[in-house]
């Protein structure tokens, strides 16, 4: 179940019950969800995005199946009304989900929700007016469900601190979670969740959440996998800029929990989801006889502590190591045909390892990823066929291609995705950022026209050689 609380507020409330999706197969449980975001608190200090966080959530679970309510800026009597018709949906063996997105405090142990017109005469007051995050938790302990999931992104600042009163402290206490439940707070105790990453950080959800709803729709993985990449991704952004951010996890769940099954092949075998480690080697062994430094640079990017990290290090100084000077040329040696038979032909010079001069060159690329579409990018061309192409969105290709002979150009590269704030903004099926590929095609008239594959899509390049940028 999910509590957040770092978010923009205004006033308003919407309800919204969304359709169940579609679901796989593998999903033979009712699946419901309660979201609640409250922004607009009239006694303490308001909040500004946990209404948008609560959206998103909202909206991630709908498109994995699960039959969502939202309830946005709820007071105590809604929010106590909400939480009984939610209990009163749930069977036993159903998959739920609780997101809570507002304040939340902690009382010697207990940890409170906040709802919006709270008033703070005392501590016991606030224990009054309030609702136990426990009682949630028992609620789907009593109706039986066979899993729930309790996410909670309520730990900000002390939201009483400027009512002269000492209530509470900042973050939530511990929690013992029940046989078959989950509980994730987004920053663990005394810490700040953040809601920005700096002045120019405009994206509308909190760090944790942006995060979250991008983790629960990758296929075939298990739910305390998908926490914990959470919890990983958002201790790194928040790294970022100088701020500890570490979620907690409480996991007491029994078997195996996906939000997206795994996806069966035609002969009903379970697609296998590589790990971590599996991911890195992959990278590594596309980039491993590489003669482009940008791979190596790429694989250091991603995987700093890869267990080829100083592989890749020593690599990328052989590669960057300014050329030796070349030999002097011995002088020439006199030959002395043989008497009978006609002279010796020279042997044919090897082709170039391009016959096109290095230099930038503008183009576009097409994806059938994004069909329809030309990505314009510009590809800088190196003597000995070495390119790195730069797409506008933000792609990377590094590869080497062979160009002696135009009417048949062959080459092969590594496509690696964009970066914001040091997050992909996609990934492939199988969670990775980046993939090899090859390409074949042709020089026309001073255009390159080539055809690439990788293992996801196909597409074209075409850049216009005879005019540098």
């Amino acid at each position: 179940m999910s509590l957040s609380a770092c978010n923009s507020r205004t006033p308003g409330s919407t309800t919204d019950t969304a359709a169940p999706a579609t679901r796989s197969v593998a999903m033979s449980a009712h699946r419901l969800a309660l979201v609640i975001g409250n922004d607009s608190y009239q006694h303490v200090t308001p909040l500004h995005n946990a209404r948008a966080d609560a959206r998103a959530v909202k909206t991630a679970l709908k498109n994995v199946g699960f039959d969502v309510t939202l309830r946005e800026d709820v007071d105590l009597q809604e929010l106590k009304a909400a939480l009984r018709t939610f209990k009163g949906k749930i069977a036993g063996g159903d998959e739920v989900v609780f997101y809570f997105s507002g304040h939340g405090v902690q009382f010697e142990g207990t940890n409170y929700l906040i709802p919006t017109d709270l008033v703070t005469q005392s501590a016991d007051q606030v224990m009054d007016d309030s609702v136990p995050l426990q009682r949630v938790l028992d609620d789907m302990k009593e109706m039986k469900a066979r899993f729930a999931l309790a996410i909670v992104d309520a730990c900000r600042d002390n939201p009483f601190k400027g009512t002269g009163r000492a209530i509470g402290g900042r973050g939530l206490a511990p929690v013992t979670a029940a046989s078959g439940e989950m509980v994730m707070y987004s920053a663990g105790a005394g810490q700040e969740a953040l809601d920005r990453l700096g002045p120019q950080d405009s994206d509308p959800n909190g760090v944790f959440t942006r995060v979250l709803i991008r983790e629960i729709s990758k296929p075939g993985v298990p739910a305390d996998q998908v926490l914990k990449r959470v919890k990983a991704q958002v201790v790194e952004l928040a790294g970022e800029v100088h701020h500890e951010q570490v979620p907690a996890l409480y996991d007491q769940s029994i078997g195996e929990f996906y939000f997206v099954a795994p996806r069966p092949t035609p002969s009903g075998d379970v697609v296998h989801v590589p790990t971590p480690e599996e991911l890195e080697l992959s990278f590594w062994n596309r980039v491993s006889n590489s003669t482009v430094p940008a791979d190596f640079k790429d694989y250091l990017k991603q995987f700093p502590n890869g267990a080829h990290a100083p592989e890749a290090v020593l690599m990328l100084r052989r590669l960057e190591r300014p050329n030796p000077r070349p030999p002097v040329a011995a002088p020439p040696v006199s030959v002395v045909e043989p008497a009978l038979g006609p002279p010796m032909s020279p042997a044919p010079a090897p082709h170039p390892a391009t016959a096109v001069a290095p230099g930038t060159f503008g183009g576009y690329a097409t994806s059938t990823l994004n069909p329809g579409t030309q990505l314009r990018g510009r590809m800088m061309l190196q003597s000995n066929g070495g390119f790195e192409y730069r797409g506008d969105n933000g792609v990377r290709v590094s590869g080497k291609m062979d160009l002696s002979r135009p009417d048949n150009v062959t080459g092969t590269g590594t496509i690696t995705q964009p970066r914001v704030l040091g997050v992909p903004l996609m990934r492939y099926p199988d969670g990775s950022t980046s993939t090899h590929m090859t390409l074949r095609g042709k020089i026309v008239n001073g255009q390159l026209q080539a055809q690439f594959t990788d293992p996801f899509e196909k597409g074209e390049l075409v850049f216009d050689l005879a005019n540098r940028l």
